[in-house]
């Protein structure tokens, strides 16, 4: 489930806006893409060619070409799972944003004022129709990726935008271990059972039970707060979903547990040094994370 979240937030935040002409459209968002990441001090584009380089070293892509990348996705679909392992160390930069961090609200502003024509057949709407389509029935990386091919050819991969596209989706997705930085799981080395856990659990009936008592949303966040404050670095929250909970309130729940990371970092980094927790040095960020460090195991 986690790593099918995964999937669909970066395909949909990419292709949320595709109402436009398909051209001005990837023009905008690769630009805000690169700014986003420019504002923490991280060259995009450099990143991903050496990602890209790194993927065909290994043998994951054939090559830089388009059809490489499609034939990528095909064998997602063969294989039902991510063809490809990272080194997280290596390639921590691009995890500097998560995908709702892509765009800024001045970016999506600046597609709301396009003067063009709505195109109902353009590629970005197709692409969302499928998309939508596979996450109503039974989601997986294999209908997500038959639901891009269905859509995007090998020459679509050769433009800068969707190769942007497929390789942060390849970053995100490729290792269990690693993705959005909120949702790192515990070293497997790691002995849990010295930690201090809770439970929180999602229902099929979009519930959300803590230690196996019903809790709101609100009150979640709350106790989460408390319980990671209290004990600090010897924590962890154990993370689970019912077969039928619904894409939507999987992800917003977790969206919420990685607010409260987000906080309390921030939090203890003004404490400690005047500056919310981005703006600290690479040294900074190690000492804040070492005493609120990210445990989810799922």
């Amino acid at each position: 489930m986690r790593q099918i979240a995964l999937i669909l937030t970066l395909i949909l935040s990419f292709i949320s806006c595709g109402q436009t002409k398909d051209t001005e459209i990837e023009s905008i968002l690769l630009d805000c893409l690169v700014k986003s990441y420019k504002e923490q001090q991280v060259n995009i584009n450099q990143e991903l060619d050496e990602l890209e380089k790194y993927l065909i070293g290994s043998k994951s892509l054939k090559s830089s070409a388009g059809q490489s990348y499609y034939d990528f996705y095909q064998e997602i679909a063969e294989l039902n799972d991510i063809p490809a392992t990272l080194d997280y160390d290596r390639f921590e930069n691009i995890y500097k944003l998560t995908p709702n961090e892509f765009y800024s609200a001045n970016c999506l502003e600046q597609l709301k004022r396009l003067d063009s024509t709505t195109i109902a057949n353009s590629k970005y709407s197709q692409m969302t129709l499928a998309i939508q389509n596979a996450a109503q029935n039974e989601v997986s990386p294999s209908s997500i990726a038959k639901a891009i091919t269905s859509v995007l050819t090998p020459s679509d991969f050769d433009k800068q935008y969707f190769r942007a596209v497929a390789l942060l989706t390849i970053a995100y997705t490729a290792n269990s271990d690693v993705g959005l930085q909120r949702q790192l799981k515990p070293n497997d080395n790691e002995d849990n059972a010295t930690y201090e856990s809770i439970l929180v659990t999602l229902t099929e009936e979009n519930q959300i039970t803590l230690n196996e008592n019903e809790i709101s949303q609100e009150e979640l966040k709350t106790t989460l707060t408390e319980f990671i404050k209290a004990n600090g670095a010897n924590h962890v929250i154990n993370f689970r979903a019912d077969k039928g909970t619904s894409y939507d309130f999987y992800l917003k729940i977790q969206d919420q547990i990685g607010s409260v990371y987000n906080e309390l970092r921030n939090e203890l980094a003004i404490t400690m040094y005047n500056q919310i927790f981005k703006e600290l040095t690479d040294d900074q960020q190690n000492e804040i994370k070492r005493t609120y460090p990210t445990r989810i195991k799922e």
